[in-house]
């Protein structure tokens, strides 16, 4: 039987796997952090909802944030570079961490906050896929808290071969998979919580109700994109519209003014009888 596919790149897709499914999203974290399975059980995930947009039609953040007794840990999906990520990552992470304190609480109570960023582009000029970061002393590199911790896992630099004895690579490549044919490799690895992981995206790419979820987020993005559109359309129109006024203050001649802004006398004169 051949099997639709919605890659887990896809950020509904993603939630519903791995925010959805305790046992695929336990595994994942002891592989991709290095952390033992016994000191991940029992996580809660606070948002375990698959909401696609706003009733105002903006677009959500799909994370999946979730505690442990010591932990707290916050992944993001990422398909897109913004020019913001950095300092969007930084304060994500200080609101998780500084939630961690209770009303008249201490300090000390405060958890490790790490902050799992998969992204689906380079944003490091390095060869290799995985990028953490920590709190360090410039000269010396001693560690100042371990509380902070920021991994990056670029899939652009993961690679296609499949090695069984890297598990941490497998996840990467199934959330990375974007056929039945790459899908099938992974499942012939014959990791038991990989073949349930596969299993569980056949199933999400089936239903009707996640199709929906991701129609219903595609509009919302490409009507936010529209307004963004507009709404620059808008700031440049009107820049012009003020340095056309200048010029024509300054008695410079409406062909000069369409030489320099490369606009239409038209609009010039336009501009000129709205006074």
């Amino acid at each position: 039987m051949e099997h639709r596919v919605i890659s887990p790149k896809n950020d509904i897709v993603f939630k519903a796997l791995f925010g959805q499914n305790d046992d695929i999203l336990m595994n994942f974290l002891s592989d991709i952090l290095n952390i033992p399975l016994s000191e991940i059980s029992g996580l809660t995930v606070i948002n375990p909802e698959i909401v696609p947009s706003t009733t105002d039609g903006k677009l959500t953040r799909l994370d999946i944030r979730l505690v442990t007794k010591t932990r707290n840990i916050d992944i993001e999906m990422q398909k897109a570079r913004d020019d913001d990520y950095r300092e969007r990552i930084l304060c994500y992470w200080a609101n998780m961490y500084s939630e961690g304190i209770k009303k008249g609480g201490e300090y000390a109570e405060l958890n490790q906050t790490i902050s799992l960023n998969i992204l689906d582009f380079n944003m490091f000029d390095c060869t290799e896929y995985q990028s953490s970061f920590s709190i360090r002393e410039d000269k010396r590199n001693e560690l100042f808290s371990d509380k902070l911790s920021l991994y990056f896992f670029e899939l652009k630099k993961v690679g296609n071969t499949v090695d069984i004895t890297d598990r941490k690579k497998i996840w990467l490549q199934l959330i990375n998979a974007n056929n039945e044919k790459e899908l099938e490799e992974l499942e012939n690895t014959n990791i038991s919580i990989i073949q349930k992981s596969v299993n569980t995206i056949y199933r999400l790419s089936d239903d009707e109700n996640i199709r929906e979820m991701i129609r219903l987020r595609e509009e919302a993005d490409i009507l936010e994109r529209s307004r963004l559109y507009n709404a620059e359309k808008r700031g440049r129109t009107d820049a012009i519209r003020e340095i056309v006024k200048t010029m024509l203050t300054d008695k410079h001649s409406k062909s000069e003014i369409s030489n320099l802004l490369h606009i239409p006398i038209e609009d010039i004169e336009r501009i000129q009888t709205s006074e």
